[in-house]
C-alpha cells in the first residue's frame, strides 16, 4: 500500500491538498483510481489504507512544475473496470513525466491530447481484452502558471467553494436530459463521454475551463459514491466547515459510507492557502 505523502514546504501562498480512496460497503472491487501529483493505484487494490497529503506551491511561472490532480471511476465490470481506471491514472502520469506535449502558453490543447492519449490506451486495450465499452471517467484541476484549469469526461464532478457557495465546475456527460424528456425512471443516467470510446467511431469531447487560483477557494474532485450518496448541501457545509484537506476527505468519505456505502468512494480536497 502506498505510504502517506506529507511535504511542507513552509509556502506562504500554495495548494494544500489530500486524497482518499475507499472500496466502500457493497463492492468486492475497486474501480475508482486517482492521480495525486505523481502518485495513483495498482489495478488490483482495495483503496487507500490512509489519506494522502500534499502542501506545495501554486505554479506562478512559465519555469513552474504544473499540480494535477484528477479521480478516475471505471466501468467494464469484473476486473475491468479497475483496468481502465489504471490505465488512465497511468497514461496520464507517463505524459505528464514526458512533458514533451505540455505547451505552457495555452494549456487547453495539451489536456485534449492527453484525453485522447488516455481514450487511446483504454480503448485498445478493451479491444485487446475482447472486452465491450471498457472505460472510465475523468475528472481533474490542473494548476499552472497562477491558473487551474478543470478538466472532464463522464459524471465523475469537480465543483469549487468559494464566497460561501459550491458551485459544480465539471460537465455531467450523461442522457440525464433525455431521461427526463421522455419521462425515462428506474434507471441511473447513461455516459455518453469517457475513456475508451473507439476513436474511429467518436471523437470524445472533454469539457476544459480555466479558472484564476484565489487565496481561499477549495476544490473537490469526487467519483459518483460520494455525490451518489451525499446531498450538495452537505458536502458544502464539510468544506466551509473543515480546514484541512485530510479533515475533509475523511469526512466526506465517512458520509458516504454512513449512507449506505454502496460504491467505490474516491475523494481529492484542495484548499488554496
Amino acid at each position: 500500500m502506498l505510504d502517506r505523502i506529507q511535504l511542507n514546504l513552509g509556502l506562504k501562498r500554495g495548494v494544500y491538498a489530500a486524497c482518499g480512496c475507499n472500496i466502500g460497503k457493497r463492492r468486492q472491487n475497486n474501480e475508482d483510481n486517482f492521480y495525486f501529483n505523481g502518485e495513483y493505484l495498482p489495478s488490483d487494490n482495495h483503496g487507500l489504507s490512509e489519506i494522502l497529503t500534499l502542501k506545495e506551491s501554486v505554479p506562478t511561472g512559465m519555469e513552474d512544475a504544473p499540480l494535477f490532480f484528477a479521480v478516475f471511476d471505471g466501468m467494464g465490470g469484473g476486473d475491468y473496470g479497475e483496468i481502465a481506471s489504471n490505465l488512465s491514472a497511468a497514461t496520464a502520469a507517463h505524459f505528464l513525466e514526458s512533458g514533451d506535449d505540455i505547451n505552457p502558453v495555452d494549456i487547453t490543447p495539451s489536456l485534449a491530447r492527453m484525453c485522447d492519449r488516455m481514450n487511446e490506451e483504454v480503448f485498445r486495450s478493451g479491444e485487446n481484452l475482447g472486452v465491450y465499452q471498457m472505460g472510465s471517467t475523468a475528472a481533474s484541476l490542473f494548476f499552472y502558471a497562477g491558473q487551474m484549469w478543470v478538466c472532464n469526461l463522464g459524471d465523475s464532478r469537480c465543483y469549487r467553494v468559494s464566497g460561501g457557495q459550491m458551485q459544480q465546475l465539471s460537465v455531467d456527460h450523461t442522457d440525464e436530459a433525455e431521461m427526463k424528456a421522455g419521462n425515462v425512471t428506474g434507471r441511473k443516467p447513461y455516459l455518453t463521454q469517457y475513456l475508451g470510446i473507439d476513436p474511429e467511431e467518436m471523437r470524445i469531447e472533454p469539457y476544459i475551463e480555466s479558472y484564476p487560483v484565489r487565496k481561499g477557494d477549495c476544490f473537490l474532485i469526487c467519483s459518483d459514491g460520494l455525490t451518489d450518496m451525499v446531498e450538495e448541501q452537505a458536502i458544502c457545509s464539510v468544506l466551509l466547515g473543515e480546514r484541512e484537506p485530510q479533515v475533509c476527505v475523511q469526512t466526506l468519505i465517512n458520509a458516504a459510507l454512513e449512507a449506505g456505502g454502496r460504491d467505490n468512494i474516491t475523494v481529492i480536497v484542495c484548499r488554496i492557502v
